[in-house]
């Protein structure tokens, strides 16, 4: 299976929380003290199998601040 990472830029995130709610295994918020909470990474290098999920959030993702990153193997 592929293997993969995901890389979210914190300086334009705004907290949107489509990512949580498209991949809750992968995504969720934390308080940064700013006007909006952030999101926040469960696994920096996932299970293989939630790609799909980690693919579709990023892509869903109003700011697209998420990247996927595949690895070689």
């Amino acid at each position: 299976m592929q293997k993969y990472r995901i890389v979210v830029d914190q300086d334009i995130c705004q907290g949107h929380s489509v990512c949580r709610a498209e991949a809750p295994e992968l995504f969720d918020l934390e308080d940064t003290g700013g006007p909006y909470p952030k999101v926040k990474l469960k696994f920096e290098e996932p299970p293989a199998e939630f790609i799909a999920k980690a693919e579709s959030a990023a892509e869903l993702c109003p700011n697209s601040v998420i990247r996927i990153i595949y690895l070689d193997e």
